[in-house]
């Protein structure tokens, strides 16, 4: 898989440094920029797989815009720090940065924080997608208990007959027990909103 990457850097000759660094762990450069605000557009627009940011003296637009990129979830983000920034690596979990590289970079350095954002990216988006399927599931439940309250009340059934009748439609109909609950309590608001 080609890992695209966009880079930040104010100074033109560090980041040439430091595309040519990606370039020689074997990733592709798609867009380089010294504006903030530019490196936002260009990874909304570019859809890179990883940014680099170099921060020069704490720039609030350079943090503002990887907080923004981060939060956006555009892609891991690599911020490149000074050893004298420790504010910068302090801020850096609560701004959800994958991870940081100290300058001066190296190789050997800008390649473990690629493995490392990557690796924090990947972690970040199963426990996201763990998340939304736990979400999903209690909301299922939620729907068919009332559901299932319903069709006891409507339809004088024991709990466990309501249960296997709402299985039962799912199948038949072949929808979901969700579409198939949600369907059930629409019902029942409008006609007792009748």
């Amino acid at each position: 898989m080609v890992i695209t990457v966009l880079v930040h850097c104010s100074d033109t000759r560090r980041r040439n440094k430091i595309t040519s660094l990606l370039q020689s762990i074997g990733l592709t450069v798609v867009a380089e920029t010294a504006d903030a605000p530019q490196a936002l557009r260009l990874a909304r627009s570019s859809h890179p797989r990883l940014i680099v940011i170099d921060i020069e003296h704490y720039d609030y637009n350079e943090m503002e815009t990887a907080t923004i990129i981060a939060k956006e979830k555009l892609g891991p983000v690599i911020l490149i720090v000074a050893p004298y920034q420790q504010n910068v690596i302090d801020a850096i979990n609560e701004h959800y940065v994958m991870s940081y590289c100290i300058k001066p970079v190296d190789r050997w350095s800008l390649e473990s924080a690629v493995h490392t954002a990557l690796a924090n990216f990947r972690k970040m988006e199963q426990m996201e997608s763990e998340i939304n399927k736990l979400k999903d599931t209690l909301e299922t439940r939620k729907l068919v208990e009332r559901a299932k309250h319903i069709l006891m009340k409507n339809l004088n059934l024991s709990e466990p007959e309501a249960f296997r009748l709402l299985q039962k439609q799912s199948m038949d109909k072949g929808i979901s027990m969700k579409n198939l609950a949600e369907a059930i309590i629409l019902n029942d608001e409008l006609k007792n909103s009748l």
